[in-house]
């Protein structure tokens, strides 16, 4: 049974609540699906720098030139086009991928329980639109001010003392509205980590997660860049772990390899993991197959460093929650599409006298009963 004190010592909650194999193993997908968005970007600028040719995009100076226009950070327009799709790309999938991650710790923070598979999912569909589009409506609103500076921006471009005057006497409403895009652009951007579990533990509208986030941010400033630094020392603290035990099991393995004799076996599989050294003989199936082992199990181990963050990211949107509106750790929202498929006590016992007044009726009047 967890104890919930309502204030940063809970944090470290969000290292039980990341010992969760399926939730590791959604966010190892996650992770995976952050590799193949770069991947598909960057074979999609190798294939147009070869010439539209898969044999040219696979030449070495082709795939270097490709990763340099990728990392390319120069604000032209075709790279922020480039960066903006394939962070939209990315986010699509990844907030897909998390919200069910999100809404179980939610509910086992709320329940101290653990869910079934079933309760996992259970309204994650919609759930996802809201986690997905909810940082979306927040820069929509910056976007929006942007747009009005950069219309006064136009007026500047009319020629002559007529331009002067006009860009001059709107000046003041563009300034005002940058400053206010500004402000938006901030507050919004440190509110990311609250919005996934507002989205997930209230249940409602784009609006209101945005509202909630920012809200906290604004009315705790100090205590939430606290949460924030607790949260790096626990993500951290998760790495650490997380590395250890996995250098320790690697050890442990090739140890065993070359105790019964396969020392070269074990160094080929270093060779191929580390990237670095010689082999000791020829590379083998094995030592692919047991490199490829090890980068699966790094894979797990960087879904359970996920799961973790994710967890802290719940835990401080619990506690903020708690300190600004005084709203306790066990409260959370149920879509009302979903709650409609579930029958309440309010609604069994309306179906309980509806078919109690049924059965008198049709007692009172058994002629019309009889078929």
């Amino acid at each position: 049974m967890r104890v919930h004190h309502h204030d940063m010592r809970d944090m470290g909650l969000a290292f039980s609540l990341g010992f969760d194999l399926r939730r590791v193993m959604i966010m190892a997908v996650a992770a995976s699906w952050t590799v193949a968005v770069v991947g598909l970007y960057f074979a999609l600028i190798s294939w147009r720098v070869g010439g539209h040719s898969l044999e040219g995009a696979l030449e070495p100076e082709r795939i270097v030139r490709a990763w340099t226009v990728l990392t390319d950070s120069r604000p032209t327009p075709d790279r922020v086009a480039l960066w903006l799709s394939m962070i939209a790309l990315w986010w699509i999938g990844f907030g897909k991928l998390v919200t069910p991650v999100q809404r179980s710790i939610a509910l086992e923070v709320a329940r101290d329980e653990r869910l079934d598979s079933r309760q996992m999912t259970a309204a994650s569909g919609r759930l996802a639109g809201l986690v997905v589009g909810s940082p979306l409506a927040g820069y929509a609103v910056a976007a929006f001010l942007f747009a009005v500076v950069l219309g006064w921006a136009l007026l500047a471009k009319i020629p002559g003392l007529t331009g002067a005057i006009v860009s001059a006497v709107f000046l003041p409403i563009a300034f005002i509205a940058a400053l206010v895009a500004g402000l938006v652009l901030i507050v919004v951007t440190l509110g990311l980590p609250l919005m996934p579990p507002a989205a997930v533990m209230e249940c409602r509208d784009f609006m209101d997660v945005v509202s909630r986030a920012t809200a906290y941010v604004l009315q705790r400033p100090l205590r939430y860049l606290l949460g924030l630094f607790l949260k790096l020392l626990v993500v951290i603290g998760a790495a650490l772990v997380a590395g250890v035990t996995l250098a320790a099991a690697w050890a442990l393995i090739l140890g065993a390899l070359w105790l019964v004799g396969e020392g070269e076996l074990a160094h080929s599989t270093w060779s191929l993991v580390a990237r670095s050294g010689e082999p000791l003989g020829p590379f083998t199936p094995a030592a692919s197959l047991f490199a490829a082992v090890f980068y699966a199990s790094a894979l797990v181990a960087l879904g359970w460093l996920m799961t973790v963050s994710a967890a802290t990211d719940t835990l401080l949107y619990c506690i903020m929650r708690y300190e600004v509106d005084g709203i306790t750790f066990d409260e959370i929202m149920i879509p009302q599409e979903f709650a409609r498929r579930h029958l309440t006590a309010a609604d069994t016992h309306e179906q309980a006298r509806a078919a109690e007044a049924a059965a008198l009726k049709q007692s009172a009047d058994p002629d019309k009963a009889s078929p």
